[in-house]
């Protein structure tokens, strides 16, 4: 790609990354351009192209937050295992809710390579947990009292949480343990959902 077209990319792709910080329908999306800024290809400009055309056609999105009583704090966490093709790191997803409202969402390049979908999705639920205690504390702060429910859809990750100790899953020690420690003192409520339900899903996968 000439440099003049590439600069041109990064500078619409950070745009489109500023967008995505209110728009979860391209969050995915965005993070992988943003991925690409250093050396973009033609693919990646096509890519580029593909979403200025989403947004063409669907310029805005609205939030409706309805009157609703008093809710606890609910995430929904999900992992693309070694989504991408060139580094083989998984995408982790997840959105915020306090009851029917969206508080936060976000899509990351998980940094280290795991070796399976089990500590993917463990990962996942470790990020969510932390985003949870962050919007937690600032409810507490503003006088407003929430429990903390993450979801997951992986049995696996789920029971490595539930568990006391690292087992064979080592080089996650720490997260895990972390968890462990938050599910055993009641802080932080584990829950098995399907796939077809995790609305995190739409935040890991084009």
């Amino acid at each position: 790609v000439p440099e003049d077209l590439a600069r041109l990319y990064r500078s619409y792709a950070a745009r489109a990354n500023y967008l995505a910080m209110d728009r979860a329908d391209i969050a995915q999306a965005t993070k992988e351009l943003c991925r690409r800024m250093r050396e973009p290809t033609w693919a990646d400009v096509s890519a580029l192209r593909w979403l200025s055309a989403y947004l063409a056609g669907s310029p805005r999105l609205v939030y409706e937050y309805l009157w609703q009583r008093p809710a606890d704090i609910q995430v929904f966490a999900d992992t693309d295992y070694a989504g991408c093709v060139a580094t083989r790191r998984s995408t982790s997803g997840g959105c915020m809710m306090r009851g029917t409202h969206l508080m936060k969402h976000w899509s990351i390049t998980q940094r280290t390579v795991t070796l399976s979908s089990g500590e993917a999705e463990l990962l996942g639920i470790v990020r969510g947990c932390s985003e949870a205690l962050g919007l937690q504390s600032l409810a507490r702060y503003l006088g407003i009292p929430a429990e903390i429910s993450v979801c997951g859809d992986s049995s696996a990750a789920i029971g490595i949480c539930r568990r006391a100790g690292i087992g064979k899953v080592r080089d996650l020690a720490v997260g895990q343990l972390w968890v462990q420690n938050l599910v055993r003192s009641g802080e932080v409520r584990l829950h098995k959902v399907l796939g077809t339900t995790n609305s995190a899903d739409a935040l890991t996968k084009p």
